[in-house]
């Protein structure tokens, strides 16, 4: 095994440390705790992360007291929710650009041909292409193949193959797409609460999401919420409502996670509870092999497919077909399994595979498991 990688967190919160020295044992990085920069220096680090509180002359006091005998050693400021990813970043780059998707041809399959800088414009713009492009639907579950959430075939089935997926594919995409072009960005997961009766107990977290860092400001990113998936950035530290070009969004403090609700015809209805707690890319392994292979999971007992365009939303549950405009009317339709497939086609712009056919029939029927 290698040798360890060593981090000073200088500054930062004792829950902050304890949370990076977790997240990142399995990666083989060890991360110590300082409060008193008077007793920093008992050993060489490869890293030292100043916490945003640190002033400037305390910074350079360390940095001066460091460079007596480790002359290269490097030192960030990062504000709290961005530990972590930073930490991963600057020690394991090779790593990390192996994983980076090919922008080109990223673009090309959503569409997109605007710049690709790290800017609130570039992420709104990429928000509004990514649903409009590739679909969210489980066709791969229901046929039990599988989910492989690795970069190479989520690359492989999203953007060459001109497939979509669900978010643990989706979010995953759209992170690396972030990292690429330069964005700081880290993976969060989400209790669902969407469609779920008020009295229903609590859901398992089960949804992936994004948060996004510009200029100290978080934002929520979200590619793969199916149905309401949020198409802009939604501010993650105000609790006003937020407009897109669809529904309005607001994110709501509860009980030490956030609440994000969308507004439909006038009444608030709750999305999903956002925990803050840091996922790194192998935390969702387990969370993406019961959502495909677990007997209970709900993605193997209906077939779900969902686009949104600037002119619709369009959601698929087994045979009934849902057209949802920005301006609130709602249209519902019920199709038989040749127009499944026409709409797969036609609507979710998903290249249909003759092996889907008993699927689709399942589908028509109501997915009934006894036909």
């Amino acid at each position: 095994m290698s040798a360890s990688k060593q981090v000073l967190l200088i500054g930062c919160a004792p829950s902050i440390v304890d949370t990076a020295r977790q997240e990142l044992r399995a990666l083989n990085i060890q991360v110590y705790g300082c409060d008193n920069i008077e007793h920093c220096r008992s050993q060489f680090y490869d890293l030292v992360i100043f916490g945003v509180g640190l002033s400037a002359s305390e910074r350079t006091y360390v940095k001066g007291q460091f460079s007596t005998y480790q002359r290269d050693l490097r030192f960030e400021t990062v504000t709290s929710p961005l530990v972590v990813w930073r930490i991963v970043e600057a020690l394991m780059p090779a790593k990390s650009q192996t994983k980076l998707v090919n922008l080109n041809a990223y673009r090309d399959r959503i569409g997109y041909s605007g710049p690709l800088e790290p800017t609130i414009e570039t992420l709104s713009a990429l928000l509004r292409h990514h649903p409009a492009a590739i679909s969210y639907e489980n066709i791969d579950i229901l046929l039990d193949r599988g989910i492989d959430i690795s970069p190479g075939a989520v690359d492989g089935k999203l953007i060459h193959r001109r497939r979509g997926g669900y978010c643990y594919e989706q979010n995953a995409l759209f992170k690396r797409v972030l990292m690429a072009i330069g964005f700081q960005v880290e993976g969060l997961v989400a209790r669902v609460q969407w469609t779920a009766p008020a009295d229903a107990p609590p859901r398992r977290r089960s949804h992936m999401a994004l948060r996004v860092m510009l200029d100290d400001v978080a934002w929520l990113a979200d590619v793969g919420f199916g149905s309401c998936v949020p198409t802009a950035p939604l501010r993650l530290d105000t609790t006003h409502a937020q407009e897109t070009e669809h529904e309005a969004f607001r994110v709501l403090p509860f009980q030490g996670a956030l609440a994000v609700q969308v507004r439909i015809l006038d009444e608030w209805k709750p999305l999903y509870e956002l925990a803050s707690d840091v996922c790194l890319d192998h935390d969702y392994d387990p969370l993406n092999w019961f959502a495909a292979s677990h007997p209970t999971s709900h993605f193997r007992d209906s077939l779900k497919v969902a686009r949104t365009t600037a002119k619709a939303r369009y959601t698929l549950l087994n045979g009934k077909l849902t057209t949802r405009t920005p301006d609130g009317r709602t249209e519902r339709q019920v199709l038989n399994a040749s127009e499944i497939a026409d709409a797969l086609r036609q609507i979710f712009v998903l290249p249909v595979e003759p092996n889907w056919l008993p699927i689709l029939h399942k589908a028509a029927s109501g997915f009934d498991k006894a036909q």
